[in-house]
């Protein structure tokens, strides 16, 4: 390990070099049809265009922004590419505001797996690692509302419980409502990317038909209870500490049967 560097010690006495400081750092400067862009772009963020609603005429926009149809045009193209407007051509269209898709950013993300050659292993343990604490967070701030979701999901799960198809599918909308109910934008977000690989690497599994599914399932079921037990008592480490070890066993019967798979595999 490196020492550190102390007032006896100046970083000239440790031999430490830094890169030299480029001479000229070259600026780009944003072309008017990004800067048109990211007015357009803004509005429709912070709610000033709402989704559906027609963006002004192109007359009064090239006059707002002092600028020529295809600079405009140009914008447009941009907004388009980000999913943030539809733009129809002919009499009647123009240019709509839309918002961005769940869905969307959740296909481009998955294509983003597919291509590093992502395991379903990762996806796993990358869940793993970020479900627990949400469940945790959920324990300690749910609503009466939280609670009668997770309480009537889990009675639809003990109906199912020996479909093996429509149970799989239960457990794996339980994850994504846990999430959702946590309260955490990002987290949930970001969880919920992953959400169609979740689903399809469900419908796999389940599609084995295992000796021992139903065995499987039951211990599931009892797993689920307990977490709503956690949560209803509002016992914050209790929740996240059995969500965890459900979520290890997960990941143990999972990669022990499909750990090879990679997210490709699943498309």
């Amino acid at each position: 390990m490196p020492r550190k560097a102390t007032a006896s010690q100046p970083l000239e006495k440790l031999k430490i070099s830094l890169p030299e400081r480029p001479a000229q750092v070259p600026v780009r400067v944003p072309k008017a049809a990004e800067l048109i862009a990211d007015v357009i772009r803004r509005q429709i963020v912070v709610g000033e265009l709402k989704e559906g609603e027609p963006l002004p005429a192109e007359a009064l926009l090239m006059a707002q922004f002092k600028v020529s149809r295809p600079t405009l045009r140009e914008a447009f193209r941009i907004l388009e590419t980000d999913g943030l407007i539809q733009v129809r051509r002919g009499a009647g269209g123009g240019a709509r505001a839309r918002l961005p898709q769940d869905a969307t950013a959740a296909r481009s993300f998955g294509m983003l797996l597919q291509i590093r050659g992502a395991t379903l292993a990762e996806v796993l343990e990358a869940r793993t690692i970020i479900e627990p604490p949400l469940v945790g967070q959920l324990a300690r701030n749910h609503t009466d509302v939280d609670l009668e979701l997770l309480k009537a999901h889990v009675e639809l799960e003990s109906r199912l419980l020996e479909d093996f198809e429509k149970f799989g599918l239960a457990t794996a909308l339980l994850h994504e409502l846990l999430v959702k109910r946590a309260g955490n934008t990002v987290l949930g977000l970001m969880v919920g990317m992953l959400d169609d690989i979740f689903f399809r690497h469900v419908a796999k599994f389940v599609s084995r038909a295992r000796p021992d599914q139903l065995a499987l399932n039951k211990r599931a079921l009892a797993n689920h209870r307990h977490m709503v037990e956690r949560v209803a008592a509002s016992d914050a480490a209790g929740a996240e500490e059995g969500w965890r070890q459900h979520m290890e066993l997960l990941y143990e019967i999972i990669t022990a049967e499909m750990g090879g798979t990679t997210v490709l595999d699943l498309y």
